[in-house]
């Protein structure tokens, strides 16, 4: 296995970027999440000094996600003894599905994951290390609100008072800094959340998440289990009153994985070699529908990823098909759709007026008020 984990990490990053180059676009979902969050945008608008192309902008998620990838294999030298157990760790939570979406796309879910794990290695090695990152989360982003609440309840069961007292004073600090707000009345987005979890950690990975979740609850906790499982729960509790966005949350869940890999391997290791057959059979059905779900999001127009193909896949066609049209000079409904088609070259003007209908996947074209074009977007994807 040392042999291949490497040339495995190599070869699976390389496929990573270059998806990304050759069949992604510089999205709508893009464009909005460089407005939300600051980070992002000042990390993208340094990069394209260098260039303003998508070889550029698909190295920003790669970066951190190989960063993080790299902070989650040292992070699993405290849990795990066998190195052959390390590399197992890491390759399952290399091919989560929620990892690879955001080891593709420019949004925060990356580099929050980064900062998570960043944080819980330095509370391991570096203990002050940790509490100064924990200062400047406060002001990364509204998000870490989650982190702080996880906290918290960490600090509580360990009884470290200077923790908790700290905890507290960042997420007030954080929410106000942020202005985060709780509101709405109780409405279905449970079901929602729960549907969008299913997809980060694919189906039947997730079911055996919320085994774990339960039983760990159980057994002897640590700080990696408090900002997972607080995590998810705080996502669910909001959800009964408002649509949340799952990139809030998610990155704090996503590095549970560990625990989910520990409870399998206690469950694995105190049977009898005779009785661990089913356990075997449990691995490789849950590992191979994961790797089925992954093939299904790069390969195939499956129900689970057309909001994706949406999003993602059009742009590039999009501006070819202007293009041949002698269509250069555009206006738009939708201003984030024209600020990823001038990524691409399309310039601001009034002479064509492009609307672009996210629920009908089709984009209309539009010289002296005339429709001159009609494009369905959903038969641009590139795959």
């Amino acid at each position: 296995m040392k042999k291949l984990f490497w040339p495995l990490i190599f070869f699976y990053y390389l496929f990573l970027y270059w998806y990304g180059v050759y069949f992604l676009s510089f999205s709508i979902f893009e464009v909005k999440s460089l407005k939300e969050f600051y980070l992002l945008n000042i990390i993208f608008n340094f990069v394209i000094k260098f260039g303003k192309n998508d070889y550029i902008i698909r190295l920003i998620p790669i970066t951190f996600s190989l960063f993080s990838l790299i902070l989650f294999y040292e992070i699993n030298k405290f849990y795990f003894k066998k190195l052959e157990n390390k590399y197992y760790a890491t390759l399952i939570f290399i091919f989560i599905p929620g990892f690879i979406i955001s080891s593709l796309i420019l949004n925060k879910s990356i580099i929050l994951i980064f900062f998570t794990l960043l944080f819980v290695f330095s509370y391991k090695k570096y203990r002050f290390f940790s509490y100064l990152l924990l200062i400047s989360y406060a002001f990364v982003d509204y998000s870490f609100i989650a982190l702080y609440f996880a906290l918290i309840f960490f600090s509580l069961y360990k009884k470290d008072n200077k923790l908790l007292i700290l905890a507290l004073i960042l997420m007030a600090l954080n929410a106000n800094y942020f202005n985060y707000k709780i509101e709405g009345k109780p409405q279905g987005f449970l079901l929602d959340v729960l549907g969008t979890y299913t997809l980060i950690f694919s189906p039947f990975v997730f079911i055996y998440f919320l085994f774990t979740f339960y039983k760990s609850f159980f057994i002897k906790k640590d700080i990696l289990f408090f900002i997972g499982a607080f995590s998810f729960l705080i996502s669910i509790i909001l959800s009964f009153r408002q649509r949340i966005k799952i990139d809030d949350f998610a990155p704090f869940v996503l590095p549970y994985v560990i625990y989910m890999i520990r409870i399998f391997l206690h469950s694995y290791k105190v049977r009898l070699p005779l009785f661990r057959s089913n356990y075997k059979v449990l691995f490789l059905f849950l590992f191979s529908s994961m790797i089925i779900f992954d093939f299904g999001i790069f390969f195939f127009n499956a129900p689970y990823v057309k909001k994706l193909r949406g999003s993602f896949y059009f742009i590039k066609p999009l501006v070819k098909i202007l293009k041949e049209n002698k269509i250069n000079y555009i206006n738009c409904n939708n201003q984030n759709l024209c600020k990823a088609l001038s990524f691409y070259g399309m310039k601001k003007g009034n002479k064509y007026k492009v609307y672009y209908s996210k629920s009908n996947f089709k984009v209309s074209i539009f010289h002296n008020k005339e429709k001159v074009l009609l494009i369905y977007v959903s038969k641009l994807n590139t795959l």
